[in-house]
């Protein structure tokens, strides 16, 4: 599958997370480090991408050194952090009105 898929999803489960579209997000809500993490599309994005990348592990096979899947792990987060403040930024400014 296409990397660019994978992080559509880690935007699609960021978007649910943030946005309290995903179930049992009010319970989790109730931890403040978790609360605050949700209000950051950078940090959400993050955590969104390491569990993407390892979903796509699943999916796609392990690499053969446990060091590469931590390593993977961590690039995605990254790449997906970074995707998913781009993304929700550009969204942010596309819902604001031009009165703004």
């Amino acid at each position: 599958m296409d990397p660019f898929v994978y992080l559509l999803v880690a935007y699609g489960l960021c978007f649910g997370l943030m946005n309290d579209k995903a179930p049992g997000v009010p319970h989790i809500r109730k931890v403040a480090f978790v609360d605050r993490m949700l209000y950051c599309a950078y940090c959400t994005g993050f955590h969104c991408g390491w569990v993407v990348g390892l979903l796509r592990c699943f999916i796609e096979g392990f690499p053969s050194h446990p060091i590469a899947l931590v390593g993977e792990a961590v690039a995605w987060g990254f790449a997906s952090s970074a995707f998913c403040y781009i993304v929700d930024t550009g969204v942010q400014r596309l819902e604001k009105s031009p009165s703004d």
